[in-house]
């Protein structure tokens, strides 16, 4: 995509897009693999089992792999709007799709009414320096809060770990479990609440419906990943429960994808279908 900016050519694509994409890329994959011997070597010199080393770097390449699949997704989700280059810098470092989409969209609603509208107009370099300041800034908070208070917090959370208390007539339930179990299932809700407010606003188009199948059908898996698990002793199978109920998932919403497009089943037009992934 091309336009014209204060007399000069603005490409969202251009080659330095993709010099600055392959800079950070090779950084990012540096820092990882410097950080990964570091942890092997520490973790030697601390005698821990070579057997529980091998299953953390296996379940850190599941849960970085399958993911990727739907980070991959979030690329191609943006590619019309944004470019190659910069959707992939993004979510190459830290984001995820729907906050992205979600960012993007309302970034686009105050230029140009909506992400369709200034696609129609066509995106300046002031759009893109905007769109890109809003979908990076906010989500730099975690990082920046780690980075400065981690060192002063990470005790009292260790001390936090430690505790026990009651709950529901039960005795020495793990205080910090327990924050993690609650912060999980809100995050689960958050994410179901979403899918059905996708449902509720595009009744009608079977696209709306994606989210809320993708949800229900993880869940389904991770269900019967548990039961495998506790009944049938498939422990290997704990550290890839997640990533697989996320992977299956993605599937049949793309399976049922495809049969809405060959079918002609009925979907919402471009401008919602962004909203319907928010």
């Amino acid at each position: 995509m091309t336009v014209r900016s204060l007399g000069a050519t603005f490409r969202i694509d251009a080659p330095i897009m993709y010099i600055m994409y392959g800079i950070i890329l090779a950084f990012v994959v540096a820092l990882s693999v410097y950080y990964m011997v570091s942890s092997v070597r520490r973790a030697k010199k601390l005698g821990i089992d070579g057997a529980k080393i091998k299953k953390v770097i296996t379940t850190s390449i599941s849960f970085s792999i399958l993911p990727a699949i739907g980070i991959a997704l979030g690329v191609v989700t943006l590619v019309g709007s944004l470019g190659v280059a910069f959707p992939a810098i993004r979510l190459s470092v830290i984001g995820s799709l729907q906050y992205e989409t979600q960012m993007a969209d309302g970034a686009a609603t105050a230029l140009a009414g909506s992400l369709q509208g200034l696609m129609e107009k066509g995106i300046s370099a002031k759009d893109m320096v905007t769109i890109a300041t809003v979908m990076t800034v906010a989500i730099m908070s975690g990082p920046i809060l780690v980075l400065v208070f981690y060192r002063r917090l990470q005790p009292k959370f260790g001390t936090l770990m430690g505790k026990n208390t009651s709950v529901g007539g039960k005795n020495n339930v793990n205080l910090g479990e327990l924050i993690f179990q609650v912060c999980f299932i809100g995050l689960v809700l958050g994410y179901l609440a979403m899918s059905i407010t996708s449902v509720a606003t595009g009744a009608g188009y079977v696209d709306a419906y994606y989210n809320f199948i993708a949800v229900v059908v993880a869940m389904l898996i991770m269900y019967i990943c548990d039961l495998l698990i506790t009944k049938l002793k498939w422990q290997w199978l704990d550290s890839f429960a997640t990533p697989v109920s996320m992977l299956i998932a993605m599937i049949v919403v793309a399976v049922i994808s495809y049969c809405a497009s060959t079918n002609g089943w009925p979907t919402a037009p471009a401008e919602a279908a962004i909203g319907a992934l928010m």
